[in-house]
């Protein structure tokens, strides 16, 4: 049952970013935003994530309701983004993007902190559940995509709302979950020198899709690649990553939380460094497959390593801390993605595999420290 709904609220919480990332700037653009609007109000959730979702965290831990708070981040985040389609002017949308951040930017670590939460508690395969994210991000982009043909642009934001009222619905089904003793919840999480390299080390990697995403398209596109294409490689992509997904216990049972960001890092570096070739269309197909662990296999790790650095009482914070590590690093790498790609062309994706270099030898620093009970684990001097 409590597989079952998590995937659920994976379902609901993911279809929002699937309508969301490709076509809230076609509905900005039926405004008649300017491409500079339509830029500053794409940017403003990366700046407020910074400081909305490690706040959350706090004041989840601290609540001590998850599911109560989980439900009033997506109502918060609904209202908001139905309120853009009700005034429409330039000002107020801008600030109810802001607005919607504030509540739907936390919704994901503190979703991932629950479903942890779940795997240890109550044994829910969290790979599994996490997989129907992913695939109703794609089924979103796809579906609204041809519904547009026949919809007003104004219903982007609409469906947003509608998903997320579906989410917060949807967390009320999870199981509840013993609530921490009070000093466990006042306790933050212990983010030793592992968990912070470790950590750091995911965010790099992470950090190095940056230039893949801003301009991945508009290079294949440039070079005379469909955009049908475009489409199916970003969809491979997305495929991979839910049989990861699907297999995540077994990763986890195999390969440590370091283990997988550095498998995560080194796919990166080679990833991108081949991407940065110009490679025929064929070789871009698993390219884009290597998704599955450039991404899926980092992101197991993250959560996972984050996760194992506070107890029960503390699964906010530790999820929070990662992921606002993921949005300073992705935050940097995006605004150096711009100008080296000006210059540089496709050979700025060899700057990703530099960042992933980078985010291997952090992940190699970590594996050296000791790992202490308080962090995961017994206590065990490196090897």
């Amino acid at each position: 049952m409590g597989a079952a709904t998590l995937a659920g609220v994976y379902a609901a919480l993911f279809t929002a970013p699937g309508f969301y990332l490709p076509f809230f700037p076609v509905f900005l653009a039926s405004l008649g935003f300017s491409p500079e609007a339509i830029g500053l109000a794409v940017g403003i959730p990366m700046g407020v994530r910074l400081f909305a979702n490690p706040v959350a965290g706090i004041l989840s831990d601290r609540a001590g309701r998850p599911r109560r708070f989980l439900a009033v981040l997506g109502v918060g985040a609904a209202i908001a983004f139905a309120l853009m389609a009700l005034t429409p002017g330039t000002a107020a949308v801008l600030i109810l993007v802001g607005l919607a951040t504030i509540f739907w930017g936390p919704a994901f670590p503190l979703t991932d902190a629950f479903g942890q939460r779940l795997a240890r508690e109550r044994g829910v395969d969290y790979g599994r559940a996490r997989l129907w994210g992913s695939v109703s991000f794609i089924a979103a982009n796809i579906g609204l995509g041809v519904a547009l043909e026949v919809l007003l642009p104004s219903s982007v934001v609409w469906l947003i709302a509608v998903s997320l009222v579906l989410y917060a619905i949807s967390v009320q089904f999870l199981p509840k979950l013993a609530k921490p003793p009070a000093e466990e919840s006042a306790r933050p999480p212990k983010l030793g020198a592992r968990v912070l390299l470790g950590v750091c080390a995911a965010a790099l990697v992470q950090s190095s899709h940056a230039a893949l995403y801003a301009f991945g398209s508009v290079h294949w596109r440039a070079s005379g690649i469909s955009s049908s294409f475009v489409g199916f490689l970003w969809g491979a992509g997305v495929a991979a990553e839910v049989v990861v997904f699907y297999f995540a216990t077994v990763m986890l049972n195999r390969f440590s939380p370091l283990g997988l960001i550095l498998l995560g890092g080194a796919s990166s570096i080679i990833r991108f460094a081949l991407t940065a070739l110009d490679p025929p269309q064929a070789l871009l197909v698993p390219l884009m497959m290597m998704h599955a662990f450039t991404f899926t296999a980092t992101f197991l790790g993250m959560v996972s390593i984050a996760g194992d650095s506070g107890g029960a009482g503390a699964q906010g914070r530790a999820q929070a801390f990662s992921s606002t590590a993921v949005s300073i690093a992705m935050l940097l790498a995006t605004f150096a993605a711009g100008p080296l790609y000006a210059r540089y062309g496709a050979y700025a994706f060899l700057g990703s595999s530099l960042i992933a270099a980078f985010g291997c030898v952090l992940a190699l620093l970590a594996m050296a420290q000791p790992q202490s009970a308080g962090s995961g684990g017994k206590t065990v001097e490196p090897s």
